[in-house]
């Protein structure tokens, strides 16, 4: 008996044994692109197991406030443009009033959801700025939610 077939509970098939040994290594890159495969029947956008986790106004650290809205603007741009789709878009803190407030981001969401992608809006945020009664796309979602998405995908992108 090899050291292998020792340290593997004996009920694993022979192609078990293979994914098991592909999880213990990391090594996803083939399972996570037969997904997107699925997802195109139709001949529509290849949705990844992606989500993208949106807590400020606008993308960078550096202090050109402007700067940076505009990069969010443009990478939201980029996103509907893209033939590769997030999953799900979450919105927190005070990227949820992108949702409220109108103006490009507001319409690429929209555009963006109108793709297939869920957009969420974490309730706790929009409860604290007092915005509800303002959303205009997406899906108030409590923490539950958020957290289900976030460590069942394949990747999650902060910005």
């Amino acid at each position: 008996m090899s050291d292998i077939e020792g340290a593997v509970p004996p009920t694993f098939a022979e192609k078990d044994l293979n994914y098991y040994l592909r999880m213990i290594r990391g090594d996803f890159a083939e399972l996570e692109e037969q997904e997107p495969q699925m997802a195109r029947i139709g001949g529509g956008p290849a949705q990844k197991n992606i989500v993208i986790l949106v807590s400020k106004k606008s993308l960078g650290t550096g202090s050109n406030e402007v700067l940076g809205e505009r990069l969010l603007r443009h990478f939201f741009k980029a996103v509907v443009n893209n033939r590769v789709k997030p999953r799900a878009i979450i919105l927190m803190n005070e990227a949820v009033s992108l949702a409220a407030e109108d103006g490009d981001v507001l319409h690429k969401l929209i555009v963006l959801e109108e793709q297939g992608i869920k957009i969420m809006v974490c309730v706790i945020s929009v409860d604290e700025l007092g915005i509800e009664e303002q959303l205009k796309v997406g899906s108030v979602a409590d923490m539950d939610a958020i957290c289900e998405h976030l460590l069942s995908a394949w990747k999650v992108i902060t910005l």
